[in-house]
């Protein structure tokens, strides 16, 4: 039998819904079976939105003075109960009235920006701006009675907008416009311990809007910041390097002294290496990884045979018609030396087979197709095989997290039902191989909150199935502030009982710098034409 649609109720002031509200209620009913039943106004709106049509329409009367029952509030009560919501979503500008907030069976959600931890109240995104916080979060919580607890369903971290408060908010709503459907989802495969969990306190203090001198300062503090963005640009470039622990990447997990990184000899200024990964073979340690110059800003792999060497040899992987490349996730299996490269240009995950170690390699499947992926990991885990995963940048690959899984390495890949799996600047994109310690498994993901590659964090998975995952920060690795490289790290391998990394140093690259330029003068250019036309 068929499971009964989802009934769910909508709660807004006046039926006049922002585009991020409207997608977030279409994204519902693009799924199968559900239905929207009731919607909860506080104003009269007419016309019923387009997307709401067929939906009975209930005025909420407004809160009586403090301590008087309001006459009405039973029987709109009554007529809610009538319509036996599943759940409801809120928009209301203020809390959910307290006899509403348990009439559906998995609770009213409602969408809280800030984390609660530091941040708490209106208008959205703008308080991490005027602090210049690098995180901005968000929660898609179930309401309790009280106004300063609630259930945390869903929640997300992504790097602050810096320059613009309304350009931040602008992309918080844009990333969470799927979180109820992706939860109707999970109540259809069972996966509802969340609506129950232990309820959250607000740590933090509500804080009121910017008053005229609050929003005067903003003004001044993200000119400044503009400024300073520019000048990195054009001065200050990223150039990456290889470097090797000697220790097991499971000595990561302690707080215990690191060993010293022995690096790869340095590269000239214009082009950087990242991305290392592994294999002892003979007892000779063989390593691939990204190169790049500046010169084209096209990455592809290359084969380095002795950490004492300073040349590597181009490898023979990829799609034909030429992507940039980075990330060559090594893997040892059933005898087979495997690799996935990151050939998002390609729009696929594809795998590998060495025909000749190190250097020439063959396709053998295409694992997962139609989508830009970056950094894909692949790793198994009780019954099945694991990728793991983000998408390109501009749909977030430094806060997102996808799985896919199969039964065999070549698939056929199913998508998560829960994809993205998580969002979370500081944790979430893969950083590395996957390692097992005392029956656990953790997961390196990079942290990206302040810079691109700043550290990694190792992650403790405490969950992983087909249908739900949750995993929590477990260490953290720094790069080494008196080193040759100390401004940023992100990717840990693991190679027997020794692990590779890479590390950033920030330099003058005079052919970035020129590219840089011409690029804003060419922008500049463009608004001026299209301000005078």
């Amino acid at each position: 039998m068929p499971p009964a649609p989802l009934r769910f109720a909508v709660l807004h002031d006046d039926g006049k819904f922002a585009h991020w509200q409207a997608r977030c209620v279409e994204e519902l009913l693009a799924l199968e079976d559900i239905k929207p039943q009731v919607l909860i106004v506080r104003q009269s709106c007419a016309p019923m939105p387009r997307f709401l049509e067929g939906a009975a329409q209930i005025l909420l009367p407004a809160p009586p003075a403090r301590g008087v029952e309001h006459p009405a509030t039973h029987a709109t009560m009554a007529r809610v109960r009538r319509h036996a919501p599943d759940f409801a979503l809120s928009f209301l500008d203020g809390p959910c009235p307290a006899e509403l907030v348990d009439v559906p069976r998995y609770g009213t959600w409602r969408f809280r920006f800030g984390d609660w931890t530091s941040y708490r109240g209106n208008p959205p995104g703008f308080w991490e701006v005027y602090d210049g916080e690098c995180v901005s979060g968000v929660l898609l919580t179930r309401e309790l009675r009280s106004s300063d607890a609630v259930i945390i369903l869903r929640d997300g971290y992504f790097r602050t907008e810096l320059r613009s408060p309304t350009r931040n908010r602008a992309m918080l709503e844009a990333r969470v416009a799927r979180w109820p459907a992706q939860l109707c989802a999970d109540i259809r495969n069972g996966v509802t311990e969340r609506f129950n969990s232990p309820a959250v306190a607000g740590a933090a203090q509500v804080r009121s809007p910017p008053t005229r001198l609050q929003q005067a300062r903003l003004r001044t503090r993200t000119t400044l910041r503009t400024l300073r963005l520019v000048w990195q640009s054009l001065f200050r470039h990223d150039q990456w390097n290889v470097g090797l622990i000697e220790q097991p990447i499971a000595a990561l997990l302690r707080h215990e002294k690191r060993a010293p990184v022995r690096w790869l000899p340095a590269t000239k200024r214009s082009e950087l290496r990242a991305d290392p990964f592994g294999v002892i073979r003979d007892g000779h340690l063989s390593i691939l990884c990204e190169h790049m110059s500046y010169e084209d800003n096209r990455g592809y792999i290359v084969a380095i045979e002795s950490m004492s060497a300073s040349g590597a040899v181009r490898v023979a992987i990829g799609p034909i018609s030429a992507v940039h490349m980075s990330y060559p996730f090594l893997l040892q299996a059933d005898e087979r030396m495997l690799c996935i490269p990151e050939t998002s240009g390609a729009q696929e995950i594809a795998l590998y087979e060495s025909e000749h170690f190190p250097y020439r390699w063959a396709k053998v499947a295409t694992l997962v197709a139609g989508v830009a992926i970056v950094d894909a990991t692949l790793f198994r885990y009780a019954e099945h095989w694991w990728l793991a995963a983000s998408e390109v940048a501009d749909k977030g690959a430094n806060c997102e997290l996808h799985l896919w899984y199969a039964s065999s390495i070549t698939g056929p890949w199913s998508p998560h039902p829960a994809n993205p799996v998580k969002i979370d600047i500081r944790s979430a994109r893969p950083a590395g191989t996957p390692f097992v310690v005392d029956g656990t498994l953790y997961r390196p993901a990079q942290d990206c909150s302040r810079t691109y590659g700043g550290r990694v964090t190792i992650n403790r998975v405490l969950i992983l199935t087909p249908l739900a995952f949750r995993e929590e920060p477990f260490a953290f690795v720094d790069p080494d502030p008196e080193g040759p490289y100390p401004d940023g790290l992100h990717t840990l391998s693991q190679v027997g009982n020794v692990t590779l990394i890479d590390g950033k140093r920030t330099l003058f690259v005079p052919v970035e710098f020129r590219r840089v330029l011409l690029k804003k003068l060419a922008s500049m250019f463009k608004r001026s034409r299209t301000s005078t036309h």
